[in-house]
């Protein structure tokens, strides 16, 4: 396929889409056309750049220390007696009604 067919339906394919959308693509094009070496080089720099940034952002933007009181506990003073537990853990998934019959078994018999 020739290279002016190519660009022809690339550009058809882009008329119903946003202006950004257009712009990037026209900015995706220019950059095709650059010399290899100076498309590698300039996005070389570019990553560089970005990551430096990202460095030095923990530098102008340290963590940030919380100094606040510890919190209370809603109903902290108050005791909560503990509910009986059933034969089941809390961890547990629940399970089909035959095989919740066999640990009632089970356990009924270990006792």
């Amino acid at each position: 396929m020739d290279k002016s067919e190519n660009r022809k339906v690339s550009s058809e394919k882009f008329k119903d889409v946003s202006r950004f959308t257009r712009w990037v693509n026209q900015m995706d094009e220019k950059d095709k056309t650059l010399d290899p070496v100076k498309r590698k080089s300039k996005w070389a720099i570019t990553i560089a750049i970005l990551f430096l940034l990202f460095g030095l952002s923990f530098i102008w933007f340290p963590a940030v220390k919380l100094n606040s009181k510890s919190l209370e506990v809603p109903g902290q003073g108050t005791e909560i007696k503990p509910q009986k537990q059933s034969g089941n853990a809390g961890f547990e998934m629940p399970v089909d009604s035959f095989e919740q019959q066999l640990k009632i078994k089970i356990n009924e018999t270990s006792k």
